[in-house]
């Protein structure tokens, strides 16, 4: 069962060097485990661009980023204005790159008339005759149950919506004509800027902020860096 997070550190860079060159913001923010992209991975890439701190949760061992020259502050210490927002990461502005790509592996395909209700609760109910993708991954894994009938998913290279609630390991997708079989990755969000849904498309669909989105995934996901 594949569940994949990758984390693009080469973004949280290209972003980081944007904000340190237009805007006052002069300490990164890596509270909640820097939003889901792991603070100590995205720490050690900041390391040296030339942020005056990192801002991290209390919970954080800091002796874990004592290796690093910059230093680290709890939030209380330096002025809200001076703290780098959810640009950092993507998650606040288009102008930035996203650095979180989420995909999870489809386990089946069903064929489905019309009039079926779908997931509990029948919140979904097809209109013609459809084939419907499962999806293995679901709240237990982080995924907020907001998206459920409105979150858009990237799947057979094509962009779908998820339908029906969406359960502890699984959601649907209406495939709508998309050709997509057993095996094939779903990507719930990644780069726009190659097709994928963004992150902002789900805080647009489900009213919550993208950075509690992110912040959500769980450590189940297998996770890679570059």
């Amino acid at each position: 069962m594949r569940r994949r997070i990758h984390i693009d550190l080469r973004a949280i860079r290209e972003n980081a060097t944007r904000l340190l060159g237009s805007e006052t913001a002069s300490y990164a923010d890596l509270r909640a485990d820097a939003y889901g992209h792991g603070a100590i991975r995205v720490a050690e890439a900041l390391d040296g661009v030339g942020f005056a701190g990192f801002i991290v949760s209390p919970e954080l061992d800091q002796t874990s980023l004592s290796h690093l020259r910059t230093r680290t502050l709890g939030a209380d210490a330096v002025s809200s204005d001076k703290i780098s927002g959810g640009s950092l990461f993507g998650l606040s502005d288009r102008a930035y790159r996203p650095a979180m790509r989420v995909s999870a592996e489809v386990l089946a395909v069903k064929d489905v008339e019309a009039g079926e209700g779908v997931s509990y609760g029948y919140s979904y109910v097809t209109t013609t005759r459809t084939q419907l993708a499962l999806v293995g991954v679901g709240y237990a894994h982080g995924v907020v149950r907001r998206a459920s009938n409105t979150a858009p998913v990237l799947i057979g290279g094509q962009t779908r919506t998820i339908v029906g609630a969406i359960s502890m390991d699984q959601f649907s997708v209406d495939l709508l004509g998309a050709d997509v079989a057993p095996g094939d990755l779903a990507v719930l969000f990644g780069d726009p800027a190659v097709g994928e849904p963004s992150i902002l498309d789900w805080q647009h669909a489900t009213g919550l902020r993208a950075s509690a989105i992110a912040s959500r995934m769980s450590p189940r996901f297998e996770r890679s860096y570059t």
